[in-house]
Formats: structure tokens, C-alpha cells, sequence
């Protein structure tokens, strides 16, 4: 305010009025927003509680955080679908496979392996040997308490049919 009065600025008389009405009404704005900062003789504004730069209205923080209430457009609950995994039983009781076929695919062990059947490493069951298909119950802990069953898949391997010659007549 003094640099003003002193002729230093050589500027017209309303734009230092100008200037020098709003530097006051930042001085005004801040001192009404920070009650508890006092200022003392000497003490410049820029002393107070870490500076003051701008003339703007402080931002009030409330201990509270809001979320929003409605879904934002566009958003949608639906709309996507997993392609289906064909699970299950492949091959029926009695049927013939060859070496190597699926029998059961499966998430973990619904039905457990048995002679000439073994487990992939997602847990499907498949023929090691040419035969017929054959599924059993088996029990499971043999106690008078104990009455669990299992599902257990089999393969009874084929017999060679010794071909038999036909005499022509």
C-alpha cells in the first residue's frame, strides 16, 4: 500500500484504485475465512499459516465422502456370457472305444477312474486300452457307519473273435 502512495507505480489513478481495492477484499476474504490467524504489527500475510497466494474462496472439506447414487449411463449389469464347457458324460455304459477316447469330462472328481481308465489334469477320464465301457458303484470306507459310494468308470478290454473258416460247398 505504501509502494502506492509513493509514486513508484506510474500508472492511472482509477487502476490503482483498482488494484489496490482488490488486494484489501483478498485481505478481507481471508482474514473472515481464517478466524484463528491473527495478525500482529509487522506480520505480513504471507507469515500466516504457510502463505497466502491467491484471492480465492478456501475450499471446504468436510470429513465425508460421497458416492454415487445413480449408475452412470451406459453401465449395465447384463450383456456378457461364458461360452459353455460340454461337460458330461461322453460315451454310455456298454458302448466299445478305442484306446485314447474321452469318456467323462469334469470339474474335480464326480466319477473316479477305474481298470484301464485314466485322469487328465482337468479331470477327465479317458480310455488307455480298447474295450467296452463300464460303469460301477464302489463303496467308499467299508465301516458299519460308513455307507458313502462312489462312481467309478471302466474299461473291459475286448476279446479278438477268432475268426472261424467257412468250408465253400
Amino acid at each position: 500500500v505504501t509502494l502506492f502512495r509513493s509514486g513508484h507505480f506510474s500508472m492511472a489513478p482509477t487502476m490503482r484504485a483498482a488494484i489496490l481495492s482488490g488486494v484489501l477484499a483478498c485481505a478481507l476474504v481471508f482474514v473472515v475465512y481464517n478466524t484463528n490467524a491473527k495478525l500482529e504489527s509487522g506480520m505480513t500475510m504471507n507469515a500466516v499459516r504457510g502463505g497466502f497466494t491467491a484471492c480465492a474462496r478456501p475450499q471446504v472439506v468436510r470429513n465425508m465422502v460421497s458416492f454415487a447414487h445413480k449408475k452412470g449411463s451406459g453401465s449395465t449389469e447384463n450383456g456378457r456370457d461364458s461360452n459353455s464347457k460340454r461337460l458330461g458324460l461322453k460315451v454310455t455304459h456298454g458302448k466299445v472305444v478305442p484306446a485314447g477316447s474321452i469318456i467323462f469330462r469334469q470339474r474335480g472328481q464326480r466319477v473316479h477312474p477305474g481298470k484301464n481308465v485314466a485322469v487328465g489334469k482337468d479331470y477327465t477320464l479317458f480310455a488307455t486300452k480298447t474295450g467296452v465301457v463300464q460303469f460301477s458303484n464302489q463303496r467308499v470306507n467299508n465301516g458299519p457307519k460308513h455307507k458313502r459310494i462312489r462312481k467309478v468308470a471302466h474299461i473291459v478290454p475286448e476279446e479278438p473273435v477268432a475268426e472261424v473258416a467257412v468250408e465253400s460247398l
